[in-house]
């Protein structure tokens, strides 16, 4: 009878947990694909609350793996592919949605990663589903009249982090083609921490020493890809030094890079319609894509 109760309860907690709320974000996407969730993908972030979305934008206590694809139209197709991961310090989501209608209306296709956050110390999770993402747009190039070799990645703060963790994280001749770093959390060292992010990725107790083994600087070799970085002089939330280690490092090994450093706009401006810098960090975006094969053949 006990073996019974037991059998029975297991039962009920796992159908508890499939049956957790999960969110559809408001976009213009014209196709959203399911990846996995926490009951179908190798990893757990072993979250137990129903995601919540506040206002359109922000999205918190994810569980699922779910791509928005802005797909280019034929007659503006360029091949490309940027797979998006938002940023939001790793404790939640900050959903863009007018970057990658600009990248869809410049005939590169975007591709916005729900992800599921690292949950204080599951960033195995965190990792999965986004290099899961770029190995779906490539497995799917066709559907999407895409170029399985122009598929690169896209983060901005945490997402930026994310993004070229990807870059070096993946097996070679399987990374991305390229990066776009925009005001990125890539250098976390004595130098430059956040005990909130800190705690997110490893753990309530974390050590600097524990966080610095995130530091993408320490990652990059010569298989790692081109990256374009863009981030403001003022920006205190994501300092100047966490992109300009990541270049450095980019250089030291010969790997294309190129650097965008604006005089002002803080931190968290590329969805700001307003921002004076807006048309310059846009046309620098679209000309390094378009330019990324001499930049890669210089490689």
């Amino acid at each position: 009878m006990k073996r019974v109760l037991f059998v029975i309860t297991v039962a009920l907690f796992t159908l508890s947990a499939s049956a957790q709320k999960t969110v559809k974000i408001p976009s213009s996407a014209d196709d959203i694909v399911h990846l996995w969730d926490n009951t179908t993908a190798k990893y757990s972030n072993y979250m137990e609350k129903d995601e919540r979305l506040k206002g359109k934008s922000k999205l918190y206590n994810t569980s699922s793996a779910d791509l928005y694809i802005y797909t280019a139209p034929k007659e503006k197709a360029t091949g490309y592919a940027v797979v998006i991961y938002p940023g939001g310090g790793y404790r939640y989501l900050s959903i863009p949605h007018t970057f990658p209608e600009w990248l869809r209306d410049n005939g590169i296709t975007a591709v916005v990663v729900k992800y599921r956050l690292p949950n204080v110390g599951h960033p195995e999770a965190t990792l999965e589903d986004a290099i899961g993402a770029v190995e779906y747009m490539r497995a799917n190039a066709d559907k999407y009249n895409l170029d399985p070799k122009k598929v690169g990645v896209c983060g901005n703060s945490a997402g930026g982090h994310l993004a070229a963790w990807v870059s070096n994280a993946m097996e070679d001749g399987k990374k991305p083609c390229f990066s776009i770093l925009v005001y990125g959390a890539m250098a976390r060292n004595r130098y430059y921490n956040t005990y909130s992010a800190a705690s997110q990725m490893c753990g309530k107790y974390t050590t600097s020493h524990e966080f610095a083994k995130f530091s993408i600087p320490e990652m990059v070799t010569a298989t790692t890809p081109p990256a374009l970085l863009l981030l403001s002089d003022d920006d205190t939330v994501v300092l100047p030094y966490s992109s300009t280690a990541y270049y450095k490092a980019l250089k030291r090994y010969g790997v294309p890079a190129s650097m965008h450093i604006y005089p002002s706009g803080g931190h968290g401006w590329s969805g700001r319609l307003k921002w004076e810098y807006r048309q310059q960090w846009l046309g620098a975006v679209k000309d390094w894509i378009y330019n990324l094969e001499d930049n890669i053949s210089r490689k």
